[in-house]
């Protein structure tokens, strides 16, 4: 069902002058309350306190090997990018698995993913340049384009009926170029439990048109969430991924 709370506009400094969500992005009722839910289901407060400046090195440097070749890189690969030592590099990787900013496989220690990328196929594909990456999540896909400031395109389908969806984005990612059908929206689904991408990310999803949208709802123990346009919902993503790069 769709969620209707008061809210405030918590945020966290991830760097000096830095503030992550990115409020300034966000400009429709609707989707300044689905993202107030994420930052309260997430705990941005608890799960950013004592940020390091080596944790945020990592994850940046992490997230741009990842949008330019594709697949996850190695500790080694992030290490000689960041100039950092390998062990700092690996205890900096833990560090933010322990966030959920990163997902490490539990046996290696690999990169397996790290918001909003993963290996997993998770149905949404975004073409970065010639880079295709899997997204997390519907949101994840659309705030892509504004956190790298480029143009992206998203082939994802109907979580009910497999209907193709195609979005492309303008301006460096900050708007909509097309989307295709018109009608496609997300749910954006408000659940967390353990980690963000076997949770949130699973009820986070595409749809054809809000009709299909309230069918897959229909019968679900997770129904919580709220209905975006495609614009509300990017709106969304460029609030949680646009600080990833931004100086101040």
């Amino acid at each position: 069902m769709a969620l209707m709370a008061q809210h405030s506009r918590e945020s966290v400094t991830i760097r000096p002058g830095v503030e992550m969500p990115d409020w300034s992005a966000v400009a429709s009722p609707r989707a300044e309350e689905a993202l107030a839910a994420i930052v309260k289901l997430f705990r941005f407060a608890d799960g950013f306190a004592e940020y390091s400046a080596a944790e945020d090195l990592v994850r940046r440097t992490l997230i741009a090997l990842y949008g330019k070749s594709g697949v996850a890189p190695s500790a080694v690969e992030i290490a000689m990018a960041a100039r950092l030592e390998q062990g700092q590099t690996e205890a900096a990787l833990d560090a933010l698995s322990r966030r959920d900013l990163v997902v490490l496989d539990e046996e290696s220690g690999a990169v397996k993913g790290a918001y909003p990328f993963t290996e997993r196929d998770t149905g949404h594909r975004v073409r970065l340049g010639s880079a295709v990456l899997n997204a997390m999540c519907a949101v994840d896909a659309l705030g892509t384009g504004a956190m790298f400031a480029r143009d992206c395109e998203i082939d994802s389908s109907c979580r009910q009926c497999g209907a193709m969806i195609r979005v492309t984005t303008a301006g460096d990612g900050e708007r909509l170029a097309s989307v295709a059908p018109e009608s496609a929206m997300v749910w954006n689904g408000i659940y967390y439990e353990g980690q963000a991408a076997t949770s949130l990310c699973t009820v986070i999803a595409f749809f054809c048109s809000p009709a299909h949208s309230e069918l897959w709802l229909e019968g679900r123990d997770n129904s919580d969430g709220y209905p975006l346009t495609m614009g509300e919902a990017l709106e969304v993503g460029k609030a949680i991924f646009r600080p990833v790069f931004s100086a101040t």
